[in-house]
């Protein structure tokens, strides 16, 4: 088998087990390595060469390439969008709210259907509460927990 195929091919089988077995970008960057080989050894370059561009390309492509490309695959963190962004808002009570509903305003939003996150818990209008979860079209609610003046810092 001539060289140029054999670095072609552990190239390929390369490429190939990254993209079906872990995708960790460890044995993409070895493949780097050995197509600059194969295109040495089709120009006639001895073996030698052709194991030291590949140790080269191999090399570079793990310490270099491989982080930068990590960094790009690896997305940040959900962004909260649409009703997700209310957990967590505070709220006041505008209709009494328990277990089986009632009616709050989000601060800086709009008024939403809620009901207590704790069944044998009711809080009254001008109550300041907390969104905690989402359930159908109902926030659930539970009492902002207030901030003792030892808590800070």
């Amino acid at each position: 088998m001539p060289m140029w195929l054999f670095w072609f091919l552990l190239g390929v089988v390369l490429l190939a087990s990254e993209a079906v077995v872990a995708f960790t970008l460890y044995a993409g960057a070895v493949a780097l390595g050995a197509f600059p080989a194969a295109l040495v050894a089709v120009l006639g370059g001895s073996v030698e060469l052709q194991v030291a561009v590949f140790a080269v390309g191999a090399g570079f492509s793990l310490v270099v390439l491989r982080p930068v490309a990590r960094r790009q695959l690896d997305t940040a963190p959900a962004t909260r969008t649409g009703v997700d962004t209310r957990i967590g808002a505070h709220a006041t009570v505008v209709e009494p709210v328990d277990d089986d509903g009632g009616v709050i305003k989000v601060r800086g939003g709009d008024t939403w259907s809620a009901r207590s996150l704790d069944p044998e818990r009711r809080f009254e209008v001008g109550d300041e509460v907390v969104v905690r979860r989402i359930q159908g079209v109902s926030l659930l609610v539970e009492p902002v927990e207030p901030v003792e003046p030892g808590d800070i810092g």
